[in-house]
C-alpha cells in the first residue's frame, strides 16, 4: 500500500480536477475530431505488405535501421560523464557503430548555471544527432540500401545538426536512397492549433489519441513543417491508441505512401507502434545504467572516479 500524506492525496485530487477542466471528455469526441481532421486532410487505410511483396519493393536494396542512445552517470553538474552510441544496422547483417563521450569537467565554466545546463543539453543533442547521421551516411555510401529508417523525427536531426543533416540529404538524394523517420512520440502542435485555435496548450498527441483505427494513416498539408523540405504523416500501425509520426523528404514525396506502408508492415499489430527492425537496433545500441557503470569502473582511475563522478548519495544504506 502506498504511504501518502493526506496533503499529497488532496493535491492529487485537485490536480486531477484541474486537468479534467482543461481536457473535458466531451471536447475529445472521436467522431467529431475525425470529421475535423478530414476537413483539412485525409484519413486512409495504409495497408500491409507480406514478406514477398516487401522483398519485391526493396528490390536489390536493403533496409537500414539507425538509432542512437545516450546515458549519463548520476551526479550534479559538472560531475557527470555522458556516453553516446549510434548504430546503423542493415537487413543483410551490415553494421556500423559510432561512439563518443562528453563531460563538462573538461570545459571552462561559463556564467549562469541554468544557462550552462541548457547549453550542455543542446550539446548532447547535437552530439548524438551527429553520430546517428554519421552512421547513416556510411550506410548510404557503402551499402547502397533502398531505405534508411531513422528512429525519431527527421526534423530533430535538422534542428540539432543542420550542417550534417544537409550532407545526409544530399547523399540520399544522389544515391536514390529513401529517408524516413519514425517518432514514437508526436511532438507537434500544428493540427491542434488548426482544430482548436482557442486552446493554445493542446498538442497533436493529445487530440490524436484514440482517434484513428489500427492501420489508418493521416496526411494533411497543415502538418508539413514549412521551410524544412520535409513531409509528415501520422500512422496508427498497431492496436495502441497513440499513433506514431512518420516523416520523409519532400524531394522523395512520390514514395510517401510506400514508406508509410513499409512502417506499417514492419510493426507488430500487438506492439507499441514502432517497426520491429528499429526496436532491434534500439535494443543493441542502448546505453544502459549498468553499461555506463561498468565502463567508468573499468576505464576511469579509482581516485578520479570517486573524486569526480561518484555522488555521495550512492553510499545510502536505505
Amino acid at each position: 500500500m502506498l504511504l501518502l500524506s493526506e496533503e499529497l492525496k488532496q493535491k492529487l485530487v485537485e490536480t486531477n480536477r484541474d486537468l479534467r477542466r482543461v481536457y473535458p471528455r466531451d471536447l475529445f469526441n472521436r467522431d467529431e475530431i475525425r470529421e475535423r481532421l478530414t476537413s483539412i486532410g485525409r484519413i486512409y487505410t495504409a495497408g500491409r505488405w507480406d514478406g514477398q511483396q516487401m522483398k519485391e519493393w526493396l528490390g536489390e536494396g536493403t533496409l537500414v535501421g539507425v538509432d542512437g542512445s545516450v546515458n549519463t552517470t548520476p551526479g550534479n553538474h559538472p560531475h557527470t560523464l555522458s556516453v553516446f552510441q549510434a548504430l546503423a544496422k542493415g537487413t543483410r547483417g551490415e553494421e556500423k557503430w559510432s561512439a563518443d563521450l562528453y563531460t563538462p569537467l573538461l570545459e571552462e565554466e561559463e556564467e549562469g548555471e541554468e544557462g550552462q545546463l541548457a547549453r550542455e543539453a543542446k550539446h548532447r543533442g547535437r552530439l548524438l544527432a551527429g553520430l546517428e547521421i554519421q552512421v547513416a551516411l556510411y550506410a548510404i555510401r557503402n551499402w547502397t540500401p533502398r531505405v534508411v529508417m531513422m528512429d525519431g523525427s527527421l526534423l530533430h536531426f535538422l534542428i540539432d545538426h543542420a550542417d550534417a543533416w544537409e550532407e545526409l540529404v544530399q547523399a540520399a538524394e544522389q544515391a536514390d536512397v529513401l529517408l524516413v523517420g519514425v517518432s514514437e512520440e508526436i511532438g507537434t502542435k500544428s493540427l491542434a492549433r488548426t482544430l482548436f485555435p482557442e486552446q493554445g496548450n493542446y498538442s497533436d498527441r493529445e487530440i490524436l489519441f484514440g482517434v484513428m483505427k489500427p492501420g489508418e494513416a493521416y496526411v494533411s498539408p497543415d502538418m508539413d513543417p514549412p521551410g524544412t523540405g520535409l513531409w509528415k504523416a501520422v500512422l496508427s500501425p498497431s492496436k495502441h491508441p497513440q499513433p506514431v509520426g512518420v516523416d520523409g523528404l519532400l524531394s522523395q514525396s512520390d514514395a510517401r505512401g510506400d514508406l508509410v506502408r513499409l512502417v506499417h508492415s514492419l510493426t507488430p499489430a500487438q506492439g507499441r507502434g514502432i517497426p520491429l527492425w528499429l526496436d532491434i537496433v534500439d535494443q543493441e545500441v542502448r546505453v544502459t545504467d549498468a553499461l555506463v557503470q561498468a565502463m567508468v569502473e573499468q576505464y576511469i582511475d579509482p581516485d578520479l572516479r570517486h573524486r569526480l563522478l561518484v555522488p555521495k548519495r550512492s553510499d545510502r544504506i536505505l
